[in-house]
């Protein structure tokens, strides 16, 4: 008896005992395509299909793509999140049916949210069902064109002093500036004004708090790759191990910033016709005014579901959190990249020049909300919509309007995308010259 239990106790025998669980544990699920006829590649154990990504040996478009041409002749294939099986399509067809015809049946993303530990993860991206359609159906009417003109000025006021900043950095001697560092600040101060109702500066102060925590969020690290892997892949996990996503002084910072706009306008009254005013209006009130339903996603009972959910300063610094976090990186990249392209092209950046400057004329010489959608050229490089077509609108114009961007001795062509960045990046930077147009 003793023998066996000493044999039981061995070390060497339980950790092998538990490897072999653990084993059996991460490949439980590697035969859901296969019983399912779906083609499908053989996954590997703890990444699954998407050891490049996780293990940031390929940038996000190189991996992505290289999984797409796995199977060329199919409508579809499956695929492993680390165990969890994923389903990717390559028929436009389908792509069309789950985003549009079928959307009502594909509203989640999958993502768990934890506000106990995380309270800034129960925002609108991470919602699911009724508590996503509610919320969406709330905040839908804050970006509404007649809210965005209304806050045209706040952008207007970022988009002077960018202008100044490129005029400066036209007078350098080689003239040659890293545009996207410039449309990253640009968008932060942007959002910080729309959002938070707060003039961050960004554009002139690099020790700004928003500015670290916009630099601590997109900083690349394996930790966080890992956590967010974990998260949409084992949820029951990532649960009981508590994790935290967001960076807790970041999260801190936010908590914060919000908790004081908010105290500070309903003590004070005071207005700034921003995204902040309209989140503690929803507080307040619980509506907007014309507030109107969209009813291709949201029926009577999920009307009723939007009049139950209450937003409190945790939900509120959530939903400023994400768009904060989803609107800077994302608009300066599209910003960076179309400047980019138009230093490779000069005739296109020609011709958009002469759409911007012929805008501004028919309203007067004066750079208007109205003058910005008229600008119909634009619009065809850039997928965002609403605020974010707006914001990215300016800050292109801003580089335009009277100045012109080239290649220069610092540029990288052909670009090397980033393999650290979550989002597609060039890995050193777009540098280019800023003359002056005329």
């Amino acid at each position: 008896m003793l023998g066996i239990l000493a044999i039981l106790l061995d070390p060497f025998l339980l950790i092998g005992f538990f490897l072999g669980i653990l084993y059996l544990y991460l490949t439980a699920t590697f035969d859901f395509w296969e019983c399912r006829g779906v083609p499908f590649k053989k996954p590997t154990v703890l990444v699954g299909n998407f050891g490049s990504l996780l293990l940031f040996r390929k940038s996000q478009p190189e991996g992505v793509k290289e999984m797409y041409q796995w199977f060329k002749d199919e409508r579809f294939f499956g695929a492993f999140r680390v165990r969890s099986p994923v389903l990717i399509l390559r028929d436009p067809e389908l792509v069309k049916s789950v985003c549009v015809k079928d959307f009502s049946h594909f509203l989640n993303r999958g993502i768990p949210i934890n506000n106990a530990q995380d309270p800034l993860s129960g925002h609108l991206f991470n919602l699911e069902g009724h508590k996503w359609k509610g919320l969406r159906s709330k905040l839908t009417p804050a970006f509404s064109s007649g809210k965005l003109k209304r806050m045209f000025y706040l952008l207007g006021e970022c988009g002077e002093e960018l202008q100044r900043l490129i005029k400066e950095a036209s007078r350098n001697v080689d003239r040659a500036v890293e545009v996207r560092e410039l449309a990253t600040k640009f968008t932060i101060d942007v959002i910080g004004s729309c959002a938070f109702g707060i003039q961050i500066n960004a554009l002139t102060d690099e020790e700004s708090e928003f500015h670290r925590a916009a630099k601590t969020l997109s900083k690349p690290s394996y930790k966080a790759t890992l956590w967010r892997m974990l998260r949409t892949s084992m949820p029951r996990l990532y649960r009981l191990l508590g994790v935290q996503i967001v960076d807790p002084g970041v999260t801190k910072f936010f908590m914060d910033v919000v908790s004081q706009m908010i105290d500070q306008r309903e003590d004070n009254g005071t207005t700034r016709h921003d995204f902040m005013d309209l989140l503690i209006e929803l507080k307040n009130k619980g509506t907007l005014e014309n507030e109107v339903s969209n009813p291709r996603v949201c029926n009577d009972e999920d009307v009723q579901a939007a009049k139950e959910i209450v937003l409190d300063e945790s939900t509120i610094a959530a939903q400023a959190f994400v768009f904060f976090a989803a609107g800077y990186e994302t608009s300066s990249n599209t910003i960076a990249f179309c400047l980019y392209e138009l230093a490779l092209n000069q005739d296109i950046q020609d011709k958009t020049r002469r759409e911007v400057c012929g805008a501004i004329e028919a309203q007067g010489g004066k750079l208007t909300y109205d003058a910005v959608q008229e600008m119909k050229y634009l619009d065809m490089v850039i997928l965002g919509m609403r605020f974010a077509l707006l914001q990215i609108k300016m800050g292109i114009i801003s580089f335009l309007k009277d100045h012109r961007v080239e290649i220069c001795g610092k540029s990288t062509v052909p670009i090397k995308f980033s393999r650290r960045s979550l989002v597609t990046t060039s890995e050193e930077g777009f540098w280019l010259a800023i003359t002056p147009s005329s």
